[in-house]
């Protein structure tokens, strides 16, 4: 049976009720979740939330699930889940589904066993939502038709481009060991240029959104830096014109030594749905 490692856990005390999806002993497992993946990627995420209504501390030890494949870095001594309160798996803090053979995609269930010290072990159900944004209960239509009258303007939506563009590239190249940094991210019609850096290395992604959210059309260097070369990888003048200007203002706040690892890169890797397996392993190997 393989497994899959926790990567982190932020630990919340709750007074709210939370809806009874699992149950083992006197621990309440809710809203098991994951991302969708991009073609090509090989780390999913998952989130859950852990409440103990016993006397006792439990601690989760393990968790495997035939969608992953063997992991390092485990969590030492396991997560520990104190009486009385609630552990929450979230953004930035989260169960890692490593080595994935086949990308979460939405609308799948992915069935995984998490085993705690006491209360043995539970069977669990995530649900596959969309590649970025919030999951579960958190997203659903009655909640959202609940905030009527709010202010919105200066919170951040679920397709907010600074938001979905990082985590992207974050589920398609970030890995345990070899955290990914996304910045400036800049965003003209539907396209955009995130630089990134990991382990020492660097480049540009260019991103255009469909009817899916934003893909990976291609990674590179300086190549994409002007607006003559995004013409001919097929932007309008304006948007190639727009999107270049947007990208040389963002892009000067930003530190010099930084700029050089986005210009190491070498060449283009082209990211279309039937080679996305083969560009993956291309920026693994630069970024190596």
């Amino acid at each position: 049976m393989k497994t899959f490692a926790i990567f982190a856990a932020s630990l919340l005390i709750a007074s709210a009720a939370f809806a009874e999806d699992y149950k083992v002993g006197n621990l309440i497992i809710s809203h098991p979740a994951s991302h969708a993946m991009v073609p090509g990627a090989k780390v999913g995420d998952g989130f859950v939330t852990i409440t103990n209504n016993g006397e006792q501390p439990d601690t989760l030890i393990a968790a495997r699930s035939q969608r992953a494949g063997l992991v390092q870095g485990e969590l030492k001594g396991g997560l520990s889940i104190p009486a009385g309160q609630t552990v929450k798996l979230e953004p930035n803090y989260h169960l890692m589904f490593m080595n994935v053979e086949k990308p979460f995609k939405q609308g799948e269930k992915i069935e995984a066993t998490l085993t705690f010290e006491k209360a043995s072990e539970v069977p669990v159900t995530f649900a596959v939502g969309k590649i970025a944004g919030p999951l579960g209960p958190d997203d659903d239509q009655s909640r959202a038709m609940d905030m009527k009258g709010m202010d919105m303007s200066s919170m951040p939506m679920p397709d907010d481009p600074q938001q979905t563009i990082p985590k992207t590239l974050k589920t398609m190249f970030e890995t345990a060991d070899k955290p990914l940094t996304v910045e400036p991210v800049v965003v003209q019609a539907d396209w955009a240029i995130a630089g990134w850096q990991q382990d020492g290395r660097g480049g540009r992604a260019l991103l255009k959104k469909g009817h899916h959210g934003w893909r990976v059309h291609l990674c590179s260097g300086d190549g994409i830096k002007d607006a003559a070369s995004l013409q001919k990888i097929g932007l309008s003048t304006d948007d190639a014109a727009a999107l270049a200007a947007k990208l040389r203002d963002a892009e000067t706040t930003i530190d010099p030594k930084v700029l050089a690892l986005f210009a190491s890169f070498e060449g283009t890797v082209m990211m279309a749905d039937d080679a996305s397996a083969g560009a993956h392993a291309g920026h693994e190997g630069h970024s190596k």
